[in-house]
């Protein structure tokens, strides 16, 4: 889920909107090349060759090519072909238009799925020549498996764990097993704590891109109903903590006597 977004129109589009007021222009030989083999790399998912092409900045914010192929990896994501479609450049740069044909399993429906985006690859010049830049990722991402909390048959499984600077996002499925709606409102006390015990809350925003709305606001599941959202929480720049531990409260059966909460077992996050 979290990697499908970064590869959406908007955010390709917007890239290329950003830069001032130079034309668009053809991409120089060797800026088409060098596009053509980190894309080409990403396609046959040779990411060791791909994070080599990266800029020393992203190569450090990613900080090894295993941490750059887990972001593939979390959600399946598998490019099949590719064609350029468009370039702009002024004097900080060329961002490059690069329309895909992608795969990735859908968090929603715990299906394969496939899509057609356009995706905008920076592409900068260096003293030691052309280098991509491949902005909008997580520098690490998990999928944790069957991390499940489950009570009175209301069940939440963790999809992904997702690692930006200064956050992390968590894809769950929120389901109802039972009969009964069940109010949850994961915004009230719902804690992350690592394996020094320290608490990390959610990120309460307007922005849709950090605070998932419907799980702000308080999700309402009828029985045999389900939801898949996102939760993502305030962390140190690099946070890489050896375990998790998650609780998400309160939950409210209809007509039940009081709010409980749902622990998940702790999770040892992969070194």
């Amino acid at each position: 889920m979290s990697r499908v977004r970064a590869y959406g129109f908007a955010i390709a589009c917007a890239a290329l909107a950003a830069l001032p007021s130079p034309a668009r222009a053809a991409l120089a030989p060797a800026q088409r090349a060098l596009l053509q083999h980190y894309v080409g790399a990403l396609v046959r998912a040779d990411y060791a060759a791909a994070f080599a092409l990266l800029s020393p900045d992203e190569r450090r914010y990613f900080g090894s090519a295993a941490n750059f192929a887990s972001v593939y990896a979390a959600d399946r994501v598998k490019i099949d072909r590719f064609t350029i479609v468009g370039s702009k450049s002024d004097k900080l740069g060329t961002v490059a238009l690069v329309s895909e044909r992608i795969e990735f399993f859908n968090q929603t429906r715990q299906l394969p799925g496939s899509a057609t985006a356009k995706v905008a690859y920076g592409i900068l010049r260096t003293e030691s020549g052309y280098v991509i830049k491949d902005p909008y990722h997580p520098w690490r991402a998990l999928a944790p498996g069957a991390l499940v909390a489950e009570r009175n048959r209301v069940r939440v499984t963790v999809r992904t764990f997702s690692f930006y600077t200064g956050r992390m996002e968590m894809v769950a499925t929120f389901a109802n097993l039972g009969d009964k709606a069940v109010t949850l409102l994961p915004y009230g006390r719902t804690t992350l704590r690592d394996q020094n015990g320290k608490t990390f809350a959610p990120i309460a925003s307007r922005s849709p891109g950090l605070t998932d709305a419907t799980l702000y606001t308080g999700l309402v599941l009828p029985g045999s109903a389900q939801y898949t959202g996102l939760m993502t929480f305030l962390t140190p720049d690099r946070f890489e903590p050896k375990s998790l531990t998650l609780t998400i409260a309160p939950a409210l059966l209809d007509g039940g006597d009081a709010p409980f909460v749902l622990t998940f077992p702790p999770y040892s996050v992969p070194s």
